[in-house]
């Protein structure tokens, strides 16, 4: 199969999910829509029903006494979002703000557009509606630098476990009894499983070999190993927060969503104190809606600077050259970091077996994770892979090349005939703790415009190197007896502009370049320290908070939507007290 073919079986394939859109299958799930003239006044005013957003909504209207508002700029998850193994077909489409890249000049060059597609959930749930479904929460060093960030201890790891253990429900019963199982939750709202195929475990084995441990729970405290998965997925159906905490709840008497609708300003009175929202419609209609305690922003790393920015909060030169008020000046839209991936790709075995049908209940393929040290010294990750294994399924591995990370097509052809007749390992490789630090912006004064997001990848030099240095320890293991055995290889493509590269670390150095994207996990652009205080309120300003990725002082090692819901829950409780003690 060609690429341009490929992508026209895609668009097809959205085209009818489109369809099933419009019947609203799923809509007796979900809260319902609130009209207007309900929400003049409320309680709290939630930005955004993501997977922040959607947490906070919850907890909050736990109190029967208090109105819990909700502005959401999407819908509903359609159908599709809620099967698992159709990830792939989610981006690009309705429920994404199809938000990209700004050209730097120097990474994403081997492609027809210079940038990258930022894809971001729009809709209940937010990403965790659209995302990869790896459940991973990091490592503790992580957020024991939240807690130095913000000089708040009990950002800590070890004060924040029991907000890890309380939204948990974990089905895994394995792990549920082993030594680690007192580290997590089985009364929580988000349900997981954990990845339970076989084909994982001979690279396990492999790794094993080359020095790596394996750990059956990377969840709790020690990181470092390869391991099969926790997914956020139960009863062969995707455990967004929008099913997890949204649907239990959706007929609560006090709690209002309002869905289609963009929050375009934050009102302050004269004091600087938040007071509502002004609000626009998807067909144009623009109204407010007045809070009694508290405006909570969740609209994520790039809409949430975005707003404040547009409400006066933000870098004053910035804000002064669109003609925007100053109420604070912080350095709002600074500190944007992300995971910036690199795909690899080994060949394994030969095989002609047909394989089998594809389960639409489960993730994709096998499915494995691993998180490595170049210093072996060393108690945390540099590096984190997430891979797949495909068995004679090279239409899958188009789908992950083209659809997924939008990879050169010369390179996703080169893939695909890889694939055929032969397992193929398809790898995302990144830095766990990168250096490089990339920004948002606005890009005019109108609310209607997107903003304008420089990711910063690989602007220091030595992020670089430490990508060259992962690699190398990761493909170490093609010396393994199982790599030997099978004449495993790593695959190595020949890019026009690496044609004068002298040895190997110049070549992963172009190559890096050339095989790069985001793995989606954006964050930092409104940070514990700089921009918001250790209690998520905005600096400058009051009865205002911000609670999402944004927030996050350093990006954790592994996927983000852990950390995001552990960060809602303890936000929720923040909001609670304050409350309490006002």
């Amino acid at each position: 199969m060609d690429v341009s073919s490929f992508h026209a079986i895609t668009q097809a394939v959205k085209g009818a999910f489109l369809v099933l859109t419009a019947l609203s299958l799923t809509a007796y799930k979900w809260p319902e829509n609130k009209t207007v003239k309900d929400l003049s006044t409320c309680d709290f005013v939630i930005v955004g029903a993501g997977t922040a957003g959607s947490i906070i909504a919850n907890r909050l209207s736990e109190d029967p006494g208090v109105k819990v508002c909700v502005i959401e700029a999407g819908g509903d998850p359609p159908l599709e979002s809620e099967i698992p193994s159709l990830f792939a077909f989610l981006t690009k489409t309705s429920i994404d703000w199809n938000l990209t890249s700004e050209d730097d000049g120097f990474t994403a060059q081997y492609r027809t557009n210079k940038y990258l597609d930022l894809s971001t959930g729009k809709v209940l749930g937010g990403s965790s509606t659209i995302n990869h479904l790896y459940h991973v929460r990091g490592d503790p060093k992580d957020y024991d630098d939240w807690a130095k960030a913000s000089g708040d201890e009990s950002w800590s790891w070890q004060n924040l476990l029991p907000y890890f253990v309380r939204s948990e429900h974990l089905e895994d019963e394995y792990i549920l009894n082993s030594e680690t199982g007192k580290y997590h939750g089985t009364n929580g709202y988000l349900r997981l499983t954990r990845e339970n195929r076989d084909s994982p475990l001979k690279y396990l084995k492999a790794f094993k070999e080359m020095g790596h441990k394996i750990v059956e729970d990377v969840n709790a405290g020690e990181t470092l190993g390869f391991t099969r998965p926790l997914l956020s997925i139960s009863g062969g159906v995707r455990q967004s927060s929008a099913s997890s905490y949204l649907t239990p709840i959706k007929d609560r008497q006090n709690l209002y969503i309002v869905k289609n609708t963009m929050v375009t300003k934050i009102i302050f009175n004269g004091n600087k104190q938040a007071t509502g929202v002004q609000c626009t419609t998807s067909d144009g209609n623009a109204f407010a809606i007045n809070t009694q305690k508290e405006v909570i922003i969740s609209a994520g790393a790039f809409n949430t600077p975005k707003l404040l920015m547009l409400s006066g909060i933000g870098p004053t030169d910035h804000l002064n050259n669109l003609g925007i008020e100053v109420l604070s000046d912080l350095p709002v839209g600074q500190n944007l970091q992300d995971h910036m991936a690199v795909i690899l790709i080994h060949k394994l075995e030969a095989t002609t077996e047909t394989p089998p049908a594809a389960d639409p209940t489960k993730f994709p393929l096998p499915t494995f994770i691993g998180f490595g040290a170049v210093n072996k010294s060393q108690s945390y990750p540099d590096y984190m892979t997430s891979n797949v294994i495909s068995r004679n399924s090279p239409d899958v591995l188009m789908q992950l090349c083209s659809s997924v990370f939008a990879l050169h097509d010369d390179v996703c052809s080169q893939i695909y005939a890889a694939g055929v007749d032969r397992e193929v390992l398809f790898t995302v490789i990144n830095v766990v703790r990168p250096i490089s630090r990339g920004h948002v912006e606005l890009r005019s004064a109108n609310p209607e415009d997107s903003p304008r997001i420089y990711t910063g990848f690989l602007s220091a030099d030595a992020d670089i190197t430490k990508f060259i240095d992962s690699i190398e320890d990761y493909i170490s293991v093609t010396e393994s007896d199982y790599f030997r055995n099978v004449n495993g290889e790593t695959m190595y493509f020949n890019f026009p502009n690496c044609d004068d590269v002298s040895n190997a670390r110049a070549y992963w150095r172009c190559y890096i370049l050339n095989m790069m994207d985001t793995t989606f996990h954006y964050s930092g652009t409104c940070a514990m320290g700089s921009v918001l205080d250790s209690s998520l309120r905005v600096k400058g300003v009051s009865k205002l908070r911000v609670v999402d990725a944004s927030a996050m002082p350093n990006i954790v090692s592994s996927n983000i939507n852990s950390a995001v819901i552990v960060l809602a829950e303890k936000a929720a409780d923040l909001i609670k007290h304050s409350q309490t003690c006002a």
